[in-house]
């Protein structure tokens, strides 16, 4: 019913999609012990609501920072609600961003979204990546995804 990956390291913990409702969230988040208000942050792949229904309620609730391209932001905006400028961060697509040891690495996927883009995190040479709601996987993708230890992967 919606996406949301929990990425925990020993310094940074992140939220890839909020697609559950806020309530559903903190539940999860109980269940494994975790408090949301400790997030780094959460990522945001793409504005269809099965990725970010809870989004902009966890997100205030907590003050976390929220990490999409721009497309994407201006494609979610009225979805989730105001959002504090202190908020909102942008990670373009192709990009690699660095959050203590966590390295995160951005790429586009074939998807109906605005600039959909999906994480390779990279940390203590492990490679991770989240993929999902892609049509197909290019050899640019196949390049950047190769050599993972570990994915989550779906594709329709």
């Amino acid at each position: 019913t919606g996406n949301a990956f929990f990425v925990e390291t020993e310094d940074q913990s992140f939220l890839v999609d909020a697609g559950l409702s806020g309530k559903a969230l903190e539940a999860l988040f109980q269940d494994i012990g975790r408090d949301m208000s400790k997030l780094s942050g959460i990522l945001v792949t793409h504005e269809h609501s099965d990725h970010i229904k809870g989004l902009g309620v966890v997100a205030r609730k907590h003050k976390l920072p929220i990490y999409a391209n721009a497309k994407t932001w201006n494609a979610m905006e009225r979805s989730i609600g105001e959002i504090s400028t202190e908020q909102k961060f942008t990670f373009e697509m192709e990009q690699v961003k660095t959050f203590g040891s966590l390295d995160i690495e951005s790429f586009g996927v074939s998807h109906d979204a605005a600039e959909p883009m999906f994480y390779v995190f990279h940390h203590e040479d492990k490679k991770l990546v989240v993929i999902t709601d892609t049509g197909y996987v290019s050899d640019r993708m196949k390049g950047i995804i190769s050599n993972a230890d570990a994915y989550v992967f779906e594709s329709n």
